[in-house]
């Protein structure tokens, strides 16, 4: 289909009168019952609607065309000046226009009030770079648009296409000037189209040739001959050069431009940039071979760029290519486009023939007596075919040229690493000796657990969807699968490769110098989620195996403890991630309760561990806030608890069976033995699930845990974090359980913190002493206090979207790196220091190797490797683009001259209409595109666009245009549009019903049209109309700002709008791949950008070549953690962190909160940290960092001596923060905020301590008090004399006349 001309003509005026039911609406190809049809059907109304013409080449509008169509219009070139404005002109017809910019520029200078609106984010960040902000002054609306384009030097000629329409005003408010529909004017396109013959050797070079084409109408023409190259740069431009009244008339402007070049079908259009030619004389040098930026140029080599537009895009043809023969680097035709479009392809895990994935097979294999031997069979044809893929590699790599030939060898290294490190994981589980039979067992049971996770998964997501499905055909559907529970080739080897690490503590890839990050870079949505969890159920059961150690610094106890700590960046990564996450440990749990003698007595459960805004802290304040909930009535049934949120309870369903979850699910008590518990039950009345109550089920519910209370005492196996929770190592000294550092174990409450030196302990749940005795009370038994044995530190530490650490949270997180590393070190009973073993996980990611340094002070192996194809990694593969294998659509639109606010508007409305006309049409299969998902880049932003449709977008949806042939639409929400939101605005609770919720769908029997149409007859006929209850009502539209880009999985979603370029790549990438996840319902983006910003015009222009090399063009990420100012503002927190967490099974320590004067006594050992701590900072800041960071250290040290001496000289005593309000208490530490960028005076405390990994400057906060003696005024030191002003004139009345 042409963009610019739909092949529907009609009668003149025939548009007003059609009806808005979509009946009358004809596409050039009806759209079949597929998905894939129905969004092409969508991109068509699209372009229609936005571009035109609509109704044909010589269609008549009964609006002005400006208002019809956003796109495709180029201004006249300029406005006259004073001595050219008609006398009849009145300053209302200047609109606001300057004439200093009339005259300056061609084009039509924005309004001020369109100048002010251009953006709803003009001042979304101040304070940040300003490269980025729209224009402010001068703005001019182009009067000219085109491309460039490179051919060979020899070319004898170019055939130039020109086209675009102008709209004639007719009928009675033509004539007077004042047309509008009310006046009857009517608007008929004129088309025009021209064809010239372009010589480039006839083109004088630096001088601009003009062709008149039709009147004021002119292409130009810019040459550059580039003789070392042989080849003409060749810039085209077709302007409007009409001079016109500042009300410019209708016909002046001009739509539907467009320009096509072609050379008769010849291939002669040469790409910008090959990276296959050896560089030109005089041009700029290659890439150093080996480096990332070389990596790059070789694995995009055959991604080319043949044009660049200028104000809209470009887009080319490329010859066609018969299988077997070398691809042509021409094209055949260029053009412009004011839609270009791009369709990337899906990835595709690899298909290994003999490859054994299906887990259930892969755990009976492994508990076979010749496990051995079945586990080679099953898996050696993954290392196989990797082996046999590398060589073919590099016999593709001695044939490239040979400046790339090197960077090929340097990524085939890489790669072969990577399969020698497959190979020993596979010899390693298929080993004779008794470590391999150890591995054997232990590769069952996570193949066991994972098998039942991802049935179960499927299973809940089935019936939360769908809560009249029974448990039993939930599972038929989903066993009758073709893949229920397999491994993805990726996933598996990936595991295979980390499973000596996971079985040796002390391994070379884990601890020491050589110890590495191990990065999984797999596209977004490929499945990297099960491929950790399956390493997390693997590191569950070798650690339960290895048991209690015998180590030089005395025993370690594996049988229990954290064996996972998963950090994220984002509360919505954890809010899924943890309901994944907790599948996996109640079938890690289920399988331990039935064989405890092999996997241990201590539950299986996982923790949340994020901020206090998510989660309670105690179990006081969770059962404080449930009788709060229940006094309101709340809780106090099935469902009622719809409204209310309770920050307990962070699961929407039961992980394992699907049932929806509320308040009435969740109590506060005493549980199998153990002491005020938060309890959450499945409320599976029949007992069914082994999560709810019912006799032989689980004791205590589902093994979750959410207060920070219980995750310090039970220490749970699994725990998720957010990486701002770091920061408040420093404040709580019972955090340390989660490294292993724990001091006394109750019966009755698990792990609690050691005494102080006043007798007295920190958690105020359990007051006794060493060897102490609880009595029985009630269904408690006797518990007695005993000292405990210290536990292993975490096995396995993964930071998932690894892209996010970065910026100023990147800073503060490297730097506590460095402290978690020394809590976590201990040593292996060989006498070798042993670490967590490290794995990050990404889908975009640049210069990944320093990144990694800086954060962690190791090397990083990167899997899959990309080698010399990034469509090709053997693990993963670009599916090739046809009907059967449809990829994410994404369209770009830059609406020049219309503010970014009525561009959403219009834009919105025309993409839910047409849904809805789709609906109407294709029924189901139209679904995805119901849905509309806006992103944001600002809170700002979306807060406006939540306005917008509620009001202007919502009446536009029920009242079209007179022009338009689209569907009214009414909203799920008794009419009304249904709006959701993804923020930070949002509760994590709220946030977990608005993922369930995206997930529903759409029902052509309730939402088409015609439906709606006959509920509403029968409605005003007095029938009785069944509806959808509110919880079962689907969104039309979902708003959300960068919360969205990471850990949203929701397989239906098929349309997004995005609002402005996101800032980085990245963010781009990963937002954007949140629709479309599901290859039957493939993704449509929209990107509509700001045209006054240079960023988002420039990738607008080059929008192909963007997308098809968007994964190339992600932006290094930047952390300086041992920059001077970082460590000055992070390490008094990374060293007191450090301090407690270790020294918490010390006796007369420096964990408790009563014993931060125990810095002198304990002052070789902070001496040995301090060096641990510098001997960190040395592997990941060099040198010169290290050395400051030893300086700073040993200030910060003497510093806190200095406190504690002063504290008793005072005759009181130090504290780290809590009761300094008493005067027998001096506090060591204090807030960012309170600390207001001032040195501590002497009776301050002298370290400041963030709340928060996101505190990197210090707030300003006004408090302003009624009572003027509560008003505190503290000059600044060193600053100048001030004093107040008095006004000039005091009568208050005209001053306010004078504002």
């Amino acid at each position: 289909m042409s963009e610019t001309t739909p092949r529907v003509p009609t009668a003149p005026g025939a548009a007003g009168a059609a009806p808005h039911d979509g009946t009358a609406y004809a596409f050039d190809e009806e759209p079949s019952s597929t998905s894939v049809s129905a969004r092409a059907g969508l991109l068509e109304i699209l372009r229609r609607e936005l571009l035109g013409p609509a109704e044909g080449d010589t269609e008549v509008l009964t609006t002005q065309p400006s208002q019809r169509y956003l796109l495709g219009r180029i201004a006249p070139t300029r406005l006259q000046n004073a001595a050219e404005t008609p006398a009849t002109e009145t300053p209302e017809d200047r609109d606001g226009i300057d004439p200093l910019d009339a005259a300056a520029s061609t084009g039509v200078p924005v309004t001020g009030s369109e100048e002010d609106t251009l953006s709803a984010a003009v001042d979304e960040d101040p304070g940040e770079d300003t490269d980025d902000e729209p224009v402010r002054r001068g703005l001019m609306i182009p009067a000219s648009m085109g491309l460039r384009f490179q051919v060979p030097a020899g070319l004898d000629a170019l055939n130039v296409h020109v086209s675009w329409g102008t709209y004639e005003p007719t009928g009675a408010g033509a004539e007077t000037g004042q047309a509008s529909a009310d006046t009857g004017t009517r608007y008929r396109r004129v088309p025009h189209e021209h064809s010239l013959r372009l010589e480039p050797a006839a083109l004088t070079p630096g001088h601009t040739e003009d062709r008149i084409l039709d009147g004021d109408v002119t292409l130009r023409i810019d040459s550059h001959l580039d003789e070392p190259a042989g080849r003409y740069l060749i810039e085209l431009a077709l302007c409007n050069d009409r001079t016109t009244p500042r009300r410019i008339p209708t016909e002046a402007w001009m739509f539907q431009t467009r320009i096509d070049v072609d050379a008769g079908g010849r291939a002669v259009f040469l790409p910008v940039h090959d990276p296959t030619l050896p560089p030109a004389p005089g041009t700029a040098a290659r890439p150093d071979p080996g480096s990332e930026e070389a990596r790059l140029d070789l694995q995009y080599r055959d991604r080319l760029e043949f044009a660049v537009g200028r104000t809209c895009s470009a887009d080319w043809s490329l010859p066609p290519t018969l299988p077997g023969n070398e691809v042509l680097r021409r094209a055949v035709q260029v053009r412009t486009t004011w839609i270009p479009t791009v369709e990337t392809p899906q990835t595709t895990a690899a298909d290994v023939p003999g490859a054994l994935l299906d887990m259930r097979a892969l755990a009976a294999a492994a508990a076979a007596p010749n496990g051995s031997d079945a586990l080679r069979d099953a898996l050696d044809p993954i290392v196989s075919a990797y082996s046999t893929w590398l060589d073919e590699q590099a016999a593709a790599a001695a044939d490239l040229p040979d400046h790339l030939r090197g960077t090929a060898g340097e990524a085939l290294a890489e790669a072969r690493q990577v399969r020698s490190q497959l190979a020993e994981g596979l010899a390693h589980l298929t080993a004779d000796a008794p470590d391999g039979a150890e591995a054997r067992r232990c590769f069952a049971f996570m193949n066991r657990v994972m098998a039942d996770q991802r049935v179960h998964s499927q299973i809940a997501a089935a019936r939360a969807v769908d809560a009249e499905v029974r448990v039993e055909e939930a599972e038929a559907r989903v066993l009758a699968r073709d893949y229920p529970h397999h491994w993805r080739v990726f996933q598996l080897a990936f595991i295979l490769m980390q499973l000596p690490a996971l079985a040796d503590p002390a391994a070379e890839r884990r601890a020491g110098a050589l110890a590495t990050v191990e990065l999984l870079f797999f596209p977004t949505g490929g499945g990297k989620t099960e491929a950790y969890l399956g390493l997390a159920a693997y590191a569950f059961a070798i650690r339960r195996r290895q048991g209690l150690l015998d180590t030089p610094d005395g025993p370690v106890d594996g049988r229990a403890g954290v064996t996972v700590l998963m950090r994220y960046t984002l509360r919505l990564l954890t809010s899924q991630q943890f309901q994944r996450a907790t599948t996996l440990v109640c079938a890690a749990e289920l399988a331990r309760r039935e064989n405890p003698a092999t996997w241990g007595e201590e539950p299986f459960r996982i923790g949340l561990w994020v901020g206090t805004a998510v989660s309670p802290k105690r179990v006081s304040e969770a059962a404080e806030e449930l009788k709060r909930l229940r006094e309101r009535g709340g809780a106090g049934g099935r469902g009622s608890g719809a409204g209310h949120r309770f920050s307990a309870l962070q699961l929407g369903h039961c992980p394992w069976c699907g049932r929806p979850l509320t308040p009435a699910d969740v109590t506060v008590r005493d549980v199998a033995g153990m002491a005020e518990r938060v309890v959450v039950r499945c409320p599976d009345e029949l007992g069914e699930c082994p999560f709810s109550d019912g006799d032989g089920n689980v004791p205590d519910g589902l093994p979750v845990l959410t207060t920070d209370e219980e995750i310090y005492r039970l220490a749970p196996a699994f725990v998720i974090a957010t990486v701002d929770k770091l920061a408040r190592l420093a404040r709580e000294g019972h955090a340390a359980t989660l490294f292993g550092h724990v001091a006394r174990h109750c019966g009755r409450h698990g792990y609690v913190p050691g005494l102080d030196h006043r007798n007295s302990s920190d958690y105020a749940g359990c007051t006794l002493a060493d060897n102490g005795r609880h009595r029985a009370k009630g269904s408690l038994p006797a518990a007695t206090v005993r000292p405990a044995t210290r536990l292993r530190p975490p096995d396995l530490i993964i930071q998932d979207e690894l892209h996010l650490i970065t910026g100023a949270l990147g800073t503060t997180v490297g730097l506590f790196e460095a402290a978690v590393e020394t809590m976590c070190a201990w040593t292996a009973p060989d006498g070798r220091p042993a670490a967590p073993l490290l794995v990050a996980s990404s889908a975009t990611v640049r210069k990944a190797a320093d990144q990694v340094r800086l954060l962690y002070g190791r090397d990083v192996t990167i899997f899959p490797p990309q080698v010399l194809d990034a469509s090709d990694t053997f693990f993963s593969r670009a599916v090739p683009i046809d009907a059967a294998h449809p990829g994410r659509l994404y369209v770009g639109l830059s609406t020049t001259g219309v503010r970014l606010t009525a561009a959403e508007i219009q834009t919105t409305q025309t993409l839910m209409a047409g849904a809805q006309l789709l609906l109407d049409r294709v029924g189901a299969p139209a679904d995805p595109y119901m849905t509309l998902v806006g992103y944001f880049s600002a809170t700002r932003e979306l807060a406006g666009m939540a306005r917008y449709v509620q009001d202007d977008i919502q009446t536009g949806l029920a009242k079209p245009g007179r022009d338009s042939r689209l569907p009214r639409r009414r909203g799920t929400d008794f009419g009304a549009l249904h709006l959701g939101e993804l923020t930070s605005r949002v509760s994590s609770a709220d946030i977990t019903a608005t993922l369930d919720r995206m997930g529903l769908t759409f029902d052509p029997d309730v939402d088409s049209t015609a439906a709606r149409d006959a509920a509403m007859a029968a409605t005003r006929a007095g029938k009785s109309v069944q509806r959808r209850e509110a919880a079962a009502k689907p969104y039309d539209v979902v708003l959300a700002t960068s919360m969205l880009q990471v850990g949203v999985d929701v397989p239906r979603l098929g349309l997004m709008l995005v609002v402005g370029q996101p800032k980085n790549t990245a963010e781009y990438i990963q937002a954007t791949s949140r629709v479309g996840r599901d290859a039957n319902r493939p993704g449509l983006v929209v990107t509509l950008g700001n045209w006054a910003r240079p960023r988002d015009l420039a990738h607008y222009e080059q929008f192909r070549y963007f997308h098809e090399t968007f994964y190339a063009r992600v932006e290094p990420l930047s952390v300086t953690p041992f920059s001077v100012t970082a460590v000055d503002r992070g390490l008094d927190g990374a060293l007191v962190a450090a301090a407690r967490v270790t020294q918490a099974g010390t006796r007369e320590g420096l964990n408790p909160e009563h014993d931060a004067g125990n810095a002198s006594t304990q002052r070789e050992t902070l001496t040995k940290l301090a060096s641990a701590l510098t001997d960190r900072v040395t592997a990941a800041g060099g040198e010169d960092a290290a050395r400051y960071t030893a300086s700073r250290l040993e200030a910060r040290l003497s510093e806190w001596r200095r406190r504690e001496k002063d504290a008793a000289g005072r005759g009181g005593e130090l504290v780290y923060e809590h009761g300094a309000d008493d005067a027998r208490f001096f506090a060591l530490l204090r807030s960012a905020e309170s600390a207001g960028g001032h040195t501590p005076q002497r009776d301050e405390a002298p370290f400041v301590v963030a709340g928060s990994m996101r505190e990197v400057q210090p707030e300003i906060n006004l408090l302003v008090s009624p009572d003027p003696s509560r008003l505190v005024d503290r000059a600044p030191e060193d600053g100048p004399a001030w004093q107040r002003q008095e006004p000039a004139d005091t009568d208050g009345t005209e001053q306010e006349g004078k504002q």
